[in-house]
């Protein structure tokens, strides 16, 4: 078994709640604003659809096939050569997500609090962190979570609540103004980190009920949803749409608006820090799922050996994908969403037709395999 570490329903659905969160806070709220005006929030709840459907499906497959992750019963629904391209497509695609990931937080610092230091000093620094997680197992990087996921909601809503006072709530109206056409435009981006709950295929067969795991993920997408929600609903509220659709980091701004009697400032820092903590666990989540896929492909015995190389290709992609973060941004715009859509509903959904078929049809009959 390459992974002996067992978490809890409850331990899955945080992970799958800093996943969907961390970085979608950063990108998100611009980027809806700016086609959705003040209904960018309609647009992210609308988003939990597509995610809903693929948690379903994974949850489906993970019960066809008790005990295996997506890269195994990869290979028994489509034969072993198909099915190890098919598993090596998700490491790709999980490595290019981690390098998203890291390039994101090596800008946001860089940009935000020190212009002065080398991209290469946060990235190599959260890789190397990330490495000893994911090398110290799934079980560590589950219990980490339990407390960063406590800073991350407490202090995202204190400064919430802290800039209530800056609030006009003129310009959250009116609502649907243009119609629904718009919003479901802007629902595209956000439904780009809801996919990610796709790292469920990867956890399930470590988790202790397995049977529960899709009412933990679907309550970790409406936290994430309703919680990137009320950030976009603060900043505009604060802004506007205007303001908000063409700032970098629309979170930032508006923490930076908390002055209480010119006293408590700078509460960016306090956000700051937890955001980096909760990137990490996502950039750990994924650099888990894309070595163990990658060792069960293999067939190999550990899968702690690839993890290090590993972190070295996700450092090399965060520099030769993308030049800056407008770059990012406007590839998870325009690009991701069309891409991401076949890796989390396209080839999902292709793998349960296909065991349909095989066993309505051809009578054939899957047998439980385990690790």
């Amino acid at each position: 078994m390459l992974e002996k570490g067992k978490i809890s329903p409850r331990q899955s659905g945080e992970l799958l709640f800093i996943t969907v969160f961390a970085t979608s806070i950063l990108i998100v709220p611009a980027v809806t604003t700016s086609i959705a005006a003040q209904d960018a929030w309609l647009a992210i709840l609308l988003s939990t659809l597509p995610g809903f459907f693929l948690l379903g499906v994974l949850s489906w497959l993970g019960g066809k096939h008790p005990g295996q992750t997506l890269f195994q019963y990869a290979e028994t629904i489509l034969g072993k050569w198909p099915g190890k391209l098919f598993g090596l497509l998700y490491v790709w695609i999980m490595l290019q997500t981690a390098a998203t990931t890291t390039r994101q937080f090596s800008d946001y610092l860089s940009t935000a609090f020190m212009p002065l230091t080398p991209l290469s000093v946060f990235t190599l620094s959260l890789i190397f962190l990330s490495v000893v997680a994911v090398i110290s197992g799934l079980e560590v990087i589950a219990r980490m979570n339990e407390f960063i996921i406590l800073l991350v909601v407490a202090f995202l809503m204190l400064v919430m609540v802290l800039a209530l006072p800056n609030w006009e709530p003129a310009n959250l109206l009116p609502v649907l103004a243009h119609g629904l056409v718009p919003v479901l435009r802007a629902s595209a981006t956000p439904a780009v980190f809801m996919g990610e709950v796709l790292v469920a295929a990867v956890l399930l067969p470590y988790t202790t009920r397995p049977q529960r795991t899709f009412a933990a993920g679907a309550a970790a997408l409406l936290s994430a949803a309703f919680l990137l929600a009320a950030g976009v609903v603060a900043a505009i509220a604060i802004f506007g749409p205007a303001l908000v659709s063409v700032f970098r980091f629309p979170l930032h701004m508006f923490v930076r608006t908390i002055n209480i009697g010119d006293i408590l400032t700078r509460f960016e820092v306090i956000v700051m820090v937890t955001w980096v903590a909760g990137v990490f666990i996502k950039l750990s989540v994924f650099l888990y799922c894309a070595s163990l896929g990658l060792a069960q492909v293999l067939g190999l015995r550990q899968y702690r050996p690839v993890v290090f190389p590993l972190g070295i290709l996700v450092a090399v992609f965060c520099f030769l994908f993308f030049e800056n973060i407008v770059e990012i941004t406007e590839g998870i715009k325009s690009v991701a969403p069309k891409v991401y859509a076949i890796y989390y509903l396209v080839l999902p959904l292709l793998l349960v037709i296909i065991t349909v078929v095989r066993e309505k049809i051809f009578g054939h009959k899957f047998q439980a395999k385990r690790q």
